[in-house]
């Protein structure tokens, strides 16, 4: 039988293991036919066989990023608004000022990346200062976390948000001063209609949003992503799945997307079960469901298992900590009720005490579903407590790793608030492994960029570009755990390790070429560095300069 693509290369990586292979992948209709020497992939070209020649190019699966927010990466990418990097307040409001001046139809400003750690000031920003801006459009600022957005008043009044209106105890969540005034900031729920405007704008714009994305993820050679929920119970969500879905029907889509909707509070998963069989199938798939336990530690939400070093609202008080989302209770109920109807669960945990939480409530299930087999993860782990290490391996727990976050960080910023000996062990990579887990390959995008080789050169590296190394180096990752995290693990995360995530004979053609040896470059030359071919689901996405 002769094979419709045949790909040749002096650099293939299979998707497990430390090493490479010279030969070739042949591939008829959307599966790998085989995989071998020149030799052996040779007679498997015929007259209409399209061969690509790539010498010492790395060919490997297509890359998988199993911890996105597509909805709210599409969004923020539809302008070239970068925050990234900003001192101030002040910086913010310049860089958007000087966008609407140059483009003055525009009818909404949604932009990320700036980090109240960063700046000189740690004050808040207020809506006046984005007013002064514009008070016509909505003007939506994200941190780069996307813990905390700056909006303007006309954001606030798209959003129904009043003085009135938003209670006290809304009040946690859409930030009001002492005289009862909004100030512009929303936190975590509160930003909640930021993050799901493209449920409301037109659909063929929002359309327009995300084959632009998603051909940037095919650029970067990634062919499969985890699109994991931002919601605390499923609300807005579903409608974003059904434009993924109108894509795929209309033969747009580039990638294939495993949806893990919120846990939701009803333990009989009734919405998840209607999700679960409307996306059983092709491209758009449901795998699992998202919890949350904790927020973050740049904002003090995220939970630790010691008190926080300083209170930011009052340095006289030594024992500030973050509240859990669930009780201990609350969270082992909805793990073990969701592993027993047969859903795997990914909880975002960046303090060590949600982490713990996190494992109780997973060994917890262990115990109650013996032997359920689902692929249950811990997101982000920014901090781990000494004895939770071996953990993730003996409860066969993954940790999903986003190792370019570790370059958001602020090293005297977070001092302050862990202390030295913690921020020494902050964000552990290698240290997990070592421990006998399993450490996935993940951005958060948009929370950093979808880049696979900057979190690759992340995660090798624990340098800034062109600068030091932060903490810890020990706890740096090698190539082939970077190249594994991206491939085979991100397919077994996703429980299609079956069909994607190997090059082996059978698979689904899943296939990328990056632009360069990779393997054995200088980590800092390897940001920025994209795919030369493509190919998902036997289709080649993406040809440089094709």
């Amino acid at each position: 039988m002769k094979a419709d693509k045949v790909i040749f290369s002096n650099l293939i990586y299979k998707g497990t293991g430390r090493e490479v292979t010279g030969g070739g992948i042949a591939v008829t209709e959307d599966r790998i036919t085989a995989v071998g020497s020149r030799e052996e992939i040779e007679p498997f070209i015929g007259a209409d066989t399209e061969v690509f020649s790539y010498e010492d190019k790395l060919v490997l699966p297509g890359l998988i990023d199993s911890h996105i927010h597509i909805t709210m990466g599409a969004m923020m990418d539809d302008n070239d608004i970068d925050l990234e990097g900003t001192k101030s307040a002040e910086e913010c409001a310049a860089i958007v000022r000087d966008y609407l001046e140059r483009n003055p139809d525009t009818d909404l400003i949604l932009a990320s990346g700036w980090m109240i750690s960063t700046w000189d000031s740690r004050e808040l920003p207020r809506k006046e200062m984005l007013d002064a801006i514009s008070t016509d459009i909505p003007i939506c600022l994200s941190t780069a976390d996307g813990w905390l957005v700056w909006v303007n008043s006309k954001a606030l009044e798209m959003f129904g948000y009043t003085k009135e209106s938003v209670s006290d105890e809304e009040a946690y969540f859409i930030k009001k001063d002492e005289a009862g005034e909004l100030t512009g900031v929303l936190y975590n729920k509160g930003a909640d209609p930021v993050y799901f405007m493209m449920m409301d704008i037109d659909p063929d714009n929002a359309r327009r949003m995300l084959r632009n994305t998603f051909r940037r993820f095919a650029e970067f050679g990634i062919t499969a992503v985890g699109d994991l929920s931002n919601e605390h119970v499923i609300n807005r969500e579903p409608a974003g799945f059904r434009l993924y879905r109108d894509l795929e029907k209309a033969g747009e889509l580039t990638c294939r997307i495993f949806i893990y909707p919120a846990i939701d509070k009803d333990l009989t998963f009734a919405k998840a079960g209607q999700l679960k069989k409307e996306y059983s199938a092709g491209l758009v798939r449901m795998q699992g469901l998202k919890a949350y336990q904790d927020g973050v530690i740049d904002s003090y939400t995220g939970v630790l298992v010691e008190p926080y070093a300083n209170d930011p609202n009052d340095p006289n008080n030594k024992s500030l900590n973050a509240e859990p989302i669930h009780t201990q209770e609350e969270l082992n109920a909805k793990v073990i009720a969701a592993n027993r109807a047969g859903y795997p669960v990914r909880i975002h945990c960046t303090g060590d005490g949600a982490v713990r939480m996190s494992l109780d409530a997973f060994e917890a299930s262990n115990k109650a579903n013996p032997g359920h087999g689902m692929r249950n993860c811990i997101e982000h782990i920014e901090m781990l407590h000494e004895g939770d290490y071996e953990r993730f391996g003996q409860l066969g727990v993954i940790a999903c790793k986003q190792p370019a976050h570790l370059l958001l960080c602020a090293e005297d910023f977070m001092i302050d608030a862990i202390g030295e000996q913690r921020w020494a062990e902050h964000q552990p990579f290698q240290s997990i492994i070592d421990a006998g887990g399993e450490v996935n390959m993940s951005t958060d995008y948009p929370i950093v960029d979808i880049d696979p080789m900057y979190n690759i050169y992340a995660a090798l590296t624990r340098r800034i570009p062109e600068g030091e190394i932060i903490h810890n180096p020990e706890d740096a990752m090698d190539i082939w755990e970077t190249l594994y995290g991206y491939t085979y693990s991100g397919a077994y995360v996703l429980g299609v390790e079956d069909e994607i995530g190997l090059l082996e004979a059978g698979k689904k053609a899943d296939i990328a070429v990056l632009d360069g040896r990779i393997i054995d470059e200088p980590p800092e030359d390897l940001p920025g560095r994209k795919a030369l071919l493509t190919i998902m689901d036997g289709k080649v996405v993406y040809q440089k300069d094709a």
